[in-house]
């Protein structure tokens, strides 16, 4: 197997997405092999090259980590020139996916019509918040609209019960991947059938099927489930707790065996009785938060973490990025910026390690002239397309 090519290698896709969804998505299709272009216009690109740009870092970090493998075509999408050479590029690519309005692509002449005459296997995956159709199709929204249309936030609640924000991108982390989840179906169907495909991802959907488990409940109670419910601090047996240092202890024994076993090794026996009693849930967590903060955290880490009991760390970035078993396991791979700083990052897909290895985001325009060329156009023509602005090539 290691000596095979990557899984998508030789397919080529042309991506026209923005910001964290779509690229999020092409991301992973890059790391399987993909050769990924993004198609960017030639102002100022893609918005996440403006974005996190931290104090003396050279370009936006956010950039760095989304974009890493992909090549860089920076084209006047308005002008009649520029849209003959996109769908030049979508002629000869495998998959198209893009991150606009519905709407969009018909004004910039590359409506379902155009797209099907140039390519009629083509593979396309479009992402918005609420998809193509229905009454919200033209509303504005990011990822915290999405997710409370999804009827994700009211499950997001503090201690005192009010509602807070999410600490992670859910809708956009969803949308991605069923994006590359659609791009593998339907490069299956093209070969398969010989006929083209489209699928129309809304990042509202996608966050709302990331909830089977909170609709499993609806639907055997007819209520939402409670706040916290059983996976997310109810049960004083599935919750966090702070050790005497200020770490934290993730303890997961759902089950009795390493519940009972977990207690046992802390010398309180007797709290196993009440893991599951709803009365007795926050007796039993003063409780376990009065033992594991008598002691720092590398201490119940020793004690419990080799043993059946589903206790560990949490642990911040920094540490996870050096965590042994990440590491040691490849899950942890290197990225570069342009000056050559090269950081840590964790693999896209942890599981195929042949690829985003020291990989860097490629500056605006970078690879215009090579693609063109490479998709047959000619050395004078391209340079005619730079002189009149349609074309920006690389700085």
């Amino acid at each position: 197997m290691s000596e095979s090519a990557l899984p998508l290698a030789g397919v080529t896709v042309i991506d026209f997405s923005r910001l964290f969804p779509g690229n999020f998505g092409t991301l992973l299709l890059s790391a399987l092999g993909a050769d990924v272009i993004k198609v960017e216009d030639t102002n100022r690109g893609d918005g996440i090259r403006d974005m996190l740009v931290f104090e003396g870092q050279s370009e936006s970090a956010g950039h760095v980590v989304l974009n890493r493998g992909k090549r860089s075509v920076s084209v006047d999408l308005k002008s009649t020139d520029g849209q003959a050479v996109v769908l030049r590029l979508i002629s000869q690519a495998d998959v198209l996916v893009d991150s606009f309005r519905p709407g969009v692509l018909d004004r910039l002449g590359l409506g379902a019509q155009a797209l099907a005459e140039v390519n009629p296997t083509l593979v396309h995956v479009s992402i918005t918040a609420f998809g193509s159709t229905g009454d919200y199709q033209r509303i504005p929204a990011h990822d915290l609209n999405s997710v409370g249309y999804a009827g994700l936030l009211t499950l997001v609640r503090d201690s005192d019960g009010n509602a807070t924000m999410p600490r992670l991108q859910n809708a956009d982390l969803s949308s991605g991947t069923h994006a590359a989840l659609a791009v593998m179906a339907g490069l299956r169907v093209a070969e398969r059938d010989n006929v083209g495909f489209r699928a129309d991802i809304s990042m509202a959907e996608t966050a709302a099927s990331m909830l089977p488990m909170q609709v499993a409940t609806v639907v055997g109670t007819g209520e939402a489930p409670p706040t916290p419910d059983f996976l997310t601090g109810r049960l004083a047996c599935y919750s966090l707790y702070e050790a005497s240092d200020g770490g934290i202890i993730t303890v997961a024994g759902l089950e009795a065996k390493f519940f009972v076993r977990m207690c046992d090794l802390l010398g309180r026996p007797e709290l196993a009785a009440l893991q599951y009693d709803p009365a007795r849930q926050d007796e039993l967590r003063a409780e376990l938060a009065t033992t594991f903060g008598s002691a720092p955290r590398a201490h119940w880490l020793e004690l419990l973490a080799g043993e059946d009991t589903c206790v560990g760390p949490a642990l911040s970035l920094t540490e996870a990025l050096a965590q042994p078993q990440l590491v040691n396991r490849g899950a942890v791979t290197q990225a570069e910026f342009h000056d050559g700083t090269v950081v840590d990052v964790f693999r896209v897909i942890p599981w195929e390690q042949r690829s985003d290895q020291g990989d860097r985001a490629p500056k605006l325009g970078e690879h215009s002239v090579e693609v063109l060329e490479q998709i047959g156009v000619t050395a004078e023509q391209v340079a005619d397309l730079i002189a009149n602005g349609i074309v920006r090539p690389a700085p």
